[in-house]
């Protein structure tokens, strides 16, 4: 097939790029776009949903959102792994229970970068009330004092 280019962006297009730079820029997922959730599991669509309440300046550890949406927090590492909507669907905000970094796909490295661009000097937690369920937040300060005390 010829590579075709357009003279200018769709609109959706230029939403999603505007999107993506807010949130490199530590801005966070403002606006609102539809994501295309219908091939996903219905676990992986409420770990998804959960995800997204997490704001910026904040972290919930795996079995946080495992609590808020079921499951346990190897599974919600699994959904957290294989998030076709990264970053919009704020994976990186997501860390262990000792508020070490855990994992991510575009490596420890970018997710530091991301979190740090994200720090707003919260102090104090914060929780949602998700389906009944309790999701825990924290700062996002607390894994910096994690990798100052030496652990990644």
């Amino acid at each position: 097939m010829p590579f075709q280019q357009l003279e200018t962006a769709p609109a959706f297009a230029e939403q999603v790029i505007a999107l993506l730079k807010d949130i490199y820029d530590g801005k966070g997922a403002s606006a609102d776009v539809s994501l295309a959730m219908e091939h996903l599991s219905n676990y992986s669509r409420r770990v998804i949903n959960v995800t997204l309440l997490i704001p910026v300046g904040y972290v919930a550890s795996y079995g946080s959102v495992a609590k808020a949406a079921g499951g346990s927090p190897r599974a919600v590492g699994r959904v957290m792994a294989s998030n076709p909507f990264a970053p919009i669907v704020p994976c990186h905000r997501v860390v262990s229970s000792d508020f070490t970094l855990g994992g991510y796909g575009g490596g420890l490295g970018v997710k530091l970068e991301i979190l740090k661009r994200e720090s707003r000097g919260y102090t104090s937690k914060r929780e949602f009330q998700v389906n009944n369920k309790k999701l825990e937040l924290f700062p996002v300060e607390f894994v910096f004092k994690r990798l100052e005390k030496g652990k990644c």
